[in-house]
């Protein structure tokens, strides 16, 4: 029997190009589990992430060994540091030289990740792999639906194959789905060839995701290819608007049986549908955060969701933006009921450690991270709680089902509460208000810093969700932002112009 030595790996990182939060070495170190080297990936059973599903398919074969190198992730934020590019590919060089000679690679990347000096990261670790195997060895990639594919990923790898969901809840999914076409090319059983075609457009994620049309109609069309002779995947990569690069833009991707010509009628006719949609997949109208306010205080019920779009952590902001909280504390007394806000401030919980309950505190919050887009903002507030993490993964925005947050500690303002955790927390947590005593669903205005993630905490129970216009890292109004390294024209920037595939 032939005995088939596959890697396993995963880097993921989204790289914000307007956050003026670099990204470090300890980012990596410190973010769920940290950075695993070798066997420690194959100790996480509680993982829910790409390396979850690639171990489903590849654990308890007699004809396959498993070869652990490297699963590194970091929470979304600006630009990753050349010393910590240097580091992570030291890490992946440990294992990979030792390995000897591998059969195969499945790799799990962003697809948006990007360093200073590197734009094109998710490249960059694709031919440090490549220059490793050789030629000849078949390397199938996991991506993020929201990457950016650039020329290198594609000639690189012998099949990208991206997540089919956003709110993202199929990367088990997408990582057995790519081990599986790993083992059959091995087995030759297939001989994947990939094209991809770039799509001159940009856009902030719709408030549905694929969830509703248009983006469930352009999905499932080509996820319906799957039944067609010789097509192996395709995928639609509508990219990460918020890093300026020359390389950005949507992207179709068609991986088929060795049809090259399949493939390039495929990749049209995907690039076409998603170019037809465009109009229908731009964000509605905003709303300044006062008139969201006074909106939310006209609708019955509750809760009202009020996102801030443009500090969503999960999209590389800081997490920290004050502006919004300024407007709940000016226009707090418009609202009948409990206003609940969260923000990470590390240096205020660590000031406010020594306060009692039921006393009153002043300490200046928020912009510590932030200090691009705002100013910390000083407040005084009763202590109403202090607890301590960790807290449920509500949102499944990790691959563990809890996060650590450090202390927690609720301040009372009036009818605010202003919510202060240790750590940044990743993905809108209903169970961070619960933490301090606080049910949610039961708050009158919830503010949360999230563009879609809503989606999978707050929607079923929000009697609306108004988007405030904020200033922010992730600002759902792209003409806020100098694109100069984007390649030109492109949709929504330049207005109309003519394109076809």
């Amino acid at each position: 029997m032939t005995h088939y030595r596959l890697a396993i790996a995963r880097f993921w990182h989204e790289s914000n190009s307007f956050s003026g939060i670099p990204t470090q070495i300890c980012d990596f170190e410190q973010y769920q589990g940290g950075t695993l080297i070798g066997s420690q990936l194959l100790e996480h059973a509680e993982r829910r992430d790409e390396i979850a599903g690639m171990m489903e398919v590849f654990s308890g074969r007699d004809d396959t060994e498993m070869i652990p190198l490297i699963s590194a992730g970091a929470l979304p934020a600006g630009l990753i540091s050349q010393d910590t590019v240097d580091h992570l590919e030291q890490q992946l060089l440990s294992q990979l030289l030792p390995a000897g000679k591998l059969d195969g690679v499945c790799i799990a990347l962003h697809g948006s990740m990007s360093a200073e000096q590197t734009p094109d990261l998710d490249g960059y670790f694709l031919q440090v792999l490549r220059s490793h195997v050789g030629p000849e060895v078949p390397i199938v990639v996991a991506l993020d639906c929201h990457a950016i594919v650039t020329q290198q990923m594609v000639e690189l790898a012998n099949a990208l194959i991206a997540y089919r969901t956003h709110p993202h809840t199929d990367l088990v999914e997408t990582g057995a789905r790519c081990a599986q076409v790993l083992m059959d090319t091995v087995h030759g059983k297939i001989h994947p060839l990939t094209r991809a075609r770039r799509v001159p457009l940009i856009l902030p994620p719709p408030d549905d995701g694929t969830t509703a049309d248009p983006l469930k109609k352009v999905f499932n069309t080509f996820i319906g290819w799957d039944d067609l002779e010789g097509v192996i995947a395709c995928s639609m990569c509508p990219a990460f608007p918020f890093q300026n690069v020359s390389e950005q833009g949507s992207m179709a991707l068609a991986v088929t049986d060795g049809d090259a010509d399949l493939a390039n009628r495929l990749v049209d006719d995907l690039a076409g549908l998603f170019w037809d949609v465009r109009h229908e997949l731009l964000p509605d109208p905003m709303l300044s955060p006062a008139k969201a306010l006074e909106h939310a205080a006209t609708i019955e019920g509750a809760p009202v969701v009020i996102t801030d779009s443009a500090d969503t952590v999960g999209g590389g902001a800081p997490g920290d933006n004050t502006c919004i909280l300024d407007a709940v504390l000016a226009h707090r007394h418009t609202i009948n009921g409990l206003i609940l806000l969260h923000l990470p401030d590390a240096d205020a919980v660590e000031q406010l450690k020594n306060v009692q309950v039921g006393q009153t505190a002043t300490v200046a919050v928020g912009g510590k991270r932030d200090r691009v887009f705002c100013q910390p903002l000083t407040v005084t507030g009763e202590m109403l709680c202090v607890s301590s993490g960790p807290i449920q993964d509500d949102a499944a925005a990790g691959f563990q089902e809890t996060i650590e947050t450090g202390p927690i500690l609720c301040l009372g303002i009036d009818n605010v509460r202003l919510v202060l955790t240790e750590r940044v927390i990743l993905g809108p947590q209903p169970s961070v208000f619960r933490a301090v005593g606080i049910e949610p669903f039961e708050a009158k205005v919830v503010i949360l810093k999230t563009g879609i993630g809503y989606k999978m905490t707050y929607a079923h129970v929000a009697k609306a969700v108004l988007r405030a216009d904020c200033p922010g890292a992730q600002s759902y109004n792209l003409k806020n932002y100098l694109f100069e390294h984007v390649a030109r024209p492109i949709f929504p920037l330049d207005g109309e112009f003519d394109w076809n595939p």
